[in-house]
């Protein structure tokens, strides 16, 4: 192991505990080069604005951590991973490359090429980013992937073991090298003109280590008793608000789940089967890469959309005149998250009420989400729409009236939300909507 050296490459997975990849490279190797490089279209399309916010700031707080902890700096590229890879084993005596691997395909096409074009180096890749690899859950009755959450929620829990212990961080890491690296700053993640909505968006975040953790533990001893009910009251503080730090990595999906069981058995435990939720969607990605611009019924092609490029600017701006749909798009806007269940009932509203396609409000959410995620986001969106694997049905047509007054009788966080000068104006009107939606489903 003298004077050998590894490069653990991070991508959406930016923490040192539950962190296999740089767990084993420090085991291994004596010194560690930790290496970040920037791809705006790593996950096959490119970042969304908000999410480049966020992970502008997870890499400040990454670096950051590293520094504390170690006296080590992340090394910044920014460029195509393969060519910088080379360029900087050009420079150094490189033995190994670490990284803990995808489930997109652009992702996996790029570790694959990396195993190929370095195979004369150590190269190792981990499960880290989810809780089971998709090849780990098959269905007992054949084919590749499971296409209903119940029986592939039973499989994982019937598979409890492969999750496995978590790993602790490093007591000491190691790095002489003399690799420069760009300032987080010349990536230029960050919009060019500071307005107020990237303002409001950072200052409802947290990128403290230690803050994430620590509110996690608050959910879990106040909150998560009676989380099955009130994760779906949006004016309550009921979730958890782990997502964008699953998203980018900052918290570990196996910590997560195992500290969770420690409080209540993940049979009964509603916590444990949202985590399993996310673990189904990329589950369905893996084999159907083409989730985002596909849908996965083929019926479901050939639906009749309007398209109205005015309607769907007021649903981006909040001016439907519905106000929990309303109010919904401004938490968005404000914050880069909306309640789950004001998700599923904005979603609605878009494809069921204002006949626009899907992919249109998938891609919005993907550019205002913080916690927008390559699986998640297109299979949710899929899943309201119909054309998804173990979707709601097509007749599944959410009121905003009545889903306003059975989560959010109050009103408060319609109120919240709102701004003063909101003017209900309704740009529709649901009942005709409706009947007009399931004639056009009824015709597929």
């Amino acid at each position: 192991m003298t004077n050998k050296t590894a490069i653990v490459l991070f991508s959406d997975d930016f923490r040192i505990k539950d962190n296999p990849a740089l767990h084993h490279a420090v085991k291994n190797y004596e010194n560690v080069i930790p290496l970040y490089i920037y791809n705006e279209s790593y996950l096959g399309r490119p970042l969304g604005s908000a999410s480049k916010v966020f992970l502008h700031h997870t890499l400040l707080s990454f670096d950051s951590l590293l520094t504390r902890e170690y006296n080590v700096r992340l090394i910044v590229k920014n460029g195509y991973y393969l060519d910088v890879i080379k360029e900087i084993i050009y420079h150094s005596q490189i033995d190994a490359i670490y990284f803990n691997h995808s489930c997109t395909l652009d992702q996996i096409q790029t570790e694959n090429k990396i195993k190929q074009d370095f195979k004369h180096l150590d190269i190792q890749s981990f499960k880290a980013k989810l809780l089971f690899d998709p090849w780990e859950i098959k269905p007992s009755s054949g084919g590749n992937f499971y296409k209903v959450f119940t029986p592939f929620s039973k499989e994982c829990l019937r598979s409890i073991n492969l999750i496995g212990d978590s790993y602790s961080k490093p007591e000491k890491i190691k790095s002489l090298h003399n690799i420069e690296s760009l300032k987080v700053e010349e990536l230029n993640l960050l919009p060019k003109q500071e307005s107020q909505w990237f303002k409001d968006l950072v200052n409802n975040w947290t990128f403290s280590y230690n803050e994430i953790e620590e509110n996690f533990i608050e959910f879990i001893e106040n909150r998560l008793k009676n989380y099955k009910d009130d994760r779906n009251i949006p004016s309550k503080n009921g979730n958890s608000r782990i997502s964008p730090y699953l998203r980018f990595g900052m918290l570990s999906p196996r910590i997560c789940f195992n500290i969770i069981t420690l409080s209540i058995p993940y049979t009964t435990n509603q916590f444990t089967f949202e985590l399993l939720w996310r673990e189904f969607a990329y589950h369905v990605m893996f084999y159907n890469q083409n989730i985002a611009t596909k849908e996965l019924k083929n019926e479901y092609k050939c639906f009749k959309w309007d398209n109205s490029q005015d309607l769907l600017q007021k649903w981006q701006k909040g001016q439907t005149g519905f106000d929990i749909v309303d109010a919904g798009m401004t938490e968005l806007w404000r914050t880069g998250v909306m309640h789950g269940r004001v998700r599923m009932i904005a979603a609605s509203f878009l494809i069921k009420d204002l006949l626009i396609n899907w992919q249109l409000g998938e891609q919005w959410f993907w550019d205002t989400l913080v916690d927008a995620d390559p699986a998640i986001n297109t299979f949710s969106w899929q899943w309201v729409f119909g054309s998804g694997f173990d979707a709601a049905p097509y007749f599944r047509i959410f009121n905003p009236d009545s889903q306003k007054e059975k989560f959010d009788p109050n009103g408060y966080y319609c109120k919240k939300w709102l701004p003063k000068d909101w003017r209900p104006e309704r740009i529709v009107v649901h009942d005709v909507q409706r009947k007009v939606t399931l004639e056009r489903y009824k015709n597929l």
